[in-house]
């Protein structure tokens, strides 16, 4: 299934820094059980299999799963513990699709969405369920990115990444290869070889599709013509926007234009048989 739509509620969060008597009585959750070891060693009796997590390894504990837990007394643990539900646009339950336990490693950027969302779940201010969902949002992000997006742009070159910055910034615009290249720091030859290596596009063909997923988006707001999409676009010729745009997407801009106006007759139609009935 798709995740994008998932409503995480927290029911525990917790920034655990164990003693060494510390422990998990044995019971069966009723949530999932996401802890991040960020220090140390514990362990994790699991449905009756006993697993060892240390440093940077994430655990995540299915809902209705047999669980309990001891740390290593020769080296704490320290979590960062969610007891969470997950639940789809319609309220049903969601299950994750995390290995029960992962490596994550010690990234800057996993530290600093932990340490806020303490901060805020510790503060209690007016507001904080919502900052702390959103938070845990991205904390699933970040998991979701480093176990099954491995595309992502981080593993992009940083100097593709300064010009991939650039062209998403200025797509309004005319965008001349060798300003990228500059702007990479790297000869427009070599610029061009690298950046396909990584984006598995010429630059002339990413720069396009971003134009023209730009234009859609124009377009469909409902808001501008086809003409006046194509030169917020950076294209000044509509009759090569409209081969570069069919050429991408299959169909002519135009087409979005027409869906838009049977969209709205048809939504018109409705509401005035609703008027005529009521």
């Amino acid at each position: 299934m798709e995740y994008f739509g998932i409503n995480p509620q927290i029911e525990l969060f917790s920034n655990r820094h164990s003693t060494p008597n510390w422990i998990i009585e044995d019971a069966t959750t009723d949530f999932y059980d996401l802890t991040y070891i960020f220090k140390g060693r514990a362990y994790y009796c699991i449905n009756g299999n006993v697993y060892e997590v240390n440093q940077g390894d994430l655990l995540c504990i299915p809902k209705g799963s047999r669980r309990s837990a001891t740390t290593d007394s020769a080296n704490l643990m320290t979590s960062y513990a969610l007891n969470i539900q997950l639940y789809d646009k319609e309220g049903k339950d969601v299950n994750l699709p995390f290995p029960l336990i992962s490596h994550i490693g010690e990234p800057e950027e996993l530290h600093s969405l932990y340490n806020e969302l303490t901060f805020e779940w510790l503060k209690k201010n007016k507001g904080h369920e919502m900052k702390a969902r959103a938070l845990l949002l991205m904390i699933l992000h970040y998991y979701f990115k480093a176990l099954y997006y491995k595309d992502n742009n981080e593993n992009i070159d940083k100097r593709i990444q300064r010009s991939i910055r650039y062209i998403l910034s200025n797509l309004q615009n005319q965008i001349e290869v060798e300003v990228l290249a500059s702007i990479a720091g790297l000869t427009t030859a070599y610029f061009g070889t690298l950046f396909k290596k990584y984006m598995g596009a010429s630059v002339k063909e990413y720069i396009n599709r971003m134009k023209i997923n730009n234009a859609e988006n124009i377009l469909l707001s409902g808001e501008f013509t086809v003409q006046e999409a194509a030169y917020k676009c950076g294209f000044e010729d509509i009759y090569y926007f409209s081969k570069v745009f069919k050429k991408i997407k299959g169909f002519p801009p135009s087409r979005i234009l027409i869906e838009n106006s049977r969209s709205d007759r048809q939504e018109f139609e409705t509401l005035s048989n609703r008027i005529l009935i009521g």
